[in-house]
């Protein structure tokens, strides 16, 4: 079995480094804000906002509220890794498990110290659950995002108001990004941040149809840029008449540069590479395959998963857990050249038909390991299912207990020892998962840094620190430094958030 430690690399905040921190930011529910600092949760629930231009503090129920960013959405510490636990309810918990039997489970968490949780209200158990280094998760911060379109590659100016036409723009609100405008051609990416090995994983929810591009391993670089860099002269001016031309399939090549591009549609999937030829033509080549075909419906949502190996050719898309589809391309480097289509590092989303809203969240880049697959896929009624990091090792049988770093397992031809450090997750038989209890009216939900989200009905709280009671865990102390954010609204359909503007 290969050893694979998780470790997390972070982007480096501002205010780590001696910058002013930023204010917290008060959403409401009927969708207006309010810019000030969080100084307290009180019995009732209530919130107590402190801004420097009013003396006292200002008190507003929680059910006035739908969330409150933290700091801009940076926090000051990090949980310090992947490592979690999935409950009953919902809850992603980070820490690591120090004990468990078939009554308790004892986490050790960064936030909150131990935390002992019922067996049964646990489905998930996740050691290293991407199998290697996490290298990005969000979106909380707007500016680590860019919007390009044909003609700004660079990125499109400030919006113009006061009379003349605005560009079509994302709209980043909470921890999403948000595209509702009639139109398309305007792309949110970021330009960096993909290894060679990658996993892109994002949530997805859409209204009117489906149909959005996902650039990957993009470079986004434009055959001008590529003539300049080569000491050529740049391309003629027709091609310059070409990047103003609209969005649609035929320029995705404009925007995204050398790259792989999937087209996400309701009912199907298609794989582009990007290029141009020797003139500086936009190429779009489409990847064959058997059978592209799913049913994600005209309204919904999704959790997607690209899984790509540039030294080996290899791309598979998964869509909530589950396999799709897979292609084999040309193994080849980056910029240096060879048969694989994307050269760069970076990644985007383009919605490309019009009138249909879509939200993007939960985005997250790893390395990936190789792992063909995930344990989700294979949960079962009476089986609990163990994936070791080295992607192609599964297990069933019955978790037994854990201690001492090694879980023990009780298969159907022999007990088993594994160390925690070489398990990815384990998936729980649903028969041994008991329901979740009903969610209070006044419940809150503290995502934390960079991955986690707790709930439970507040107790107490100051700026720094929130006492719950979770419906598993009972009381949990929260330390708000590891938090970038605060939900108060749940709710029951995704398309109520559909007006949420930041």
């Amino acid at each position: 079995m290969r050893h694979l430690t998780l470790t997390l690399v972070f982007a480096a905040a501002p205010f780590l480094h001696g910058e002013e921190p930023r204010q917290d930011l008060l959403s409401f529910a009927n969708g207006d804000q309010l810019h000030g600092r969080l100084s307290g949760i009180t019995a009732g629930p209530s919130v107590q906002w402190k801004r420097d231009d009013v003396g006292e503090e200002v008190k507003f129920k929680s059910s006035e509220l739908r969330r409150i960013v933290l700091r801009g959405g940076r926090p000051e510490k990090s949980t310090g890794g992947f490592a979690h636990i999935g409950t009953s309810n919902g809850d992603r918990i980070p820490g690591v498990v120090r004990e468990m039997d078939d009554k308790r489970l004892v986490l050790d968490t960064t936030f909150g110290g131990m935390i002992q949780i019922p067996r049964d209200q646990v489905g998930l158990l996740a050691p290293n659950p991407l199998g290697g280094r996490v290298l990005y998760h969000g979106p909380y911060d707007q500016e680590e995002w860019v919007m390009i379109d044909n003609e700004h590659p660079e990125g499109i100016p400030a919006l113009k108001v006061d009379g003349e036409a605005k560009m079509s723009a994302w709209k980043h609100s909470g921890s999403a990004w948000y595209w509702q405008n009639k139109e398309t051609g305007t792309a949110l990416v970021r330009k960096a941040g993909m290894p060679d090995r990658a996993i892109l994983r994002f949530d997805i929810a859409w209204k009117s149809r489906l149909c959005c591009a996902i650039a990957f391993h993009s470079n986004f670089r434009q055959p001008a840029q590529a003539a300049a860099e080569e000491g050529e002269d740049e391309m003629p001016q027709e091609r310059v008449v070409m990047a103003g031309k609209a969005n649609h399939s035929a320029s995705l090549p404009d925007v995204f540069g050398e790259s792989y591009v999937l087209q996400l549609y309701s009912d199907y999937v298609m794989l582009h590479g990007t290029s141009f030829d020797a003139d500086g033509r936009p190429m779009l080549e489409r990847l064959e395959t058997p059978d592209c075909s799913m049913r994600l419906g005209d309204t919904g949502k999704a959790t997607v998963e690209i899984r790509c190996n540039r030294p080996t050719g290899e791309i598979s898309i998964f869509i909530d857990g589950k396999f799709v589809v897979q292609w084999s391309e040309v193994a080849g480097g980056g910029d240096g050249g060879g048969g694989y289509a994307g050269k760069g590092d970076g990644f985007g989303f383009l919605v490309q038909s019009e009138e249909s809203p879509v939200r993007i969240s939960e985005v997250v880049v790893a390395e990936w390991n190789g792992m063909p697959d995930a344990a989700r896929s294979m949960q079962v009624d009476d089986e609990d299912i163990v994936l070791l990091s080295n992607g192609t090792d599964r297990f069933s049988g019955k978790v037994t207990g854990l201690s001492d770093g090694k879980l023990n397992l009780e298969g159907r031809y022999g007990d088993f020892v594994f160390p925690l450090s070489e398990i990815a997750e384990v998936r729980f038989a649903k028969s041994r998962i008991a329901e979740a209890p009903d969610a209070p009216s006044d419940e809150i939900r503290a995502r934390l840094h960079p991955l986690g989200r707790i709930s439970g009905r507040p107790l107490a709280g100051d700026a720094g620190n929130l006492r719950i009671l979770n419906g598993a865990a009972g009381e949990i102390d929260i330390n708000l430094s590891y938090a970038v954010m605060l939900e108060f609204q749940k709710t029951e359909s995704f398309l109520d958030d559909w007006d949420a503007e930041f």
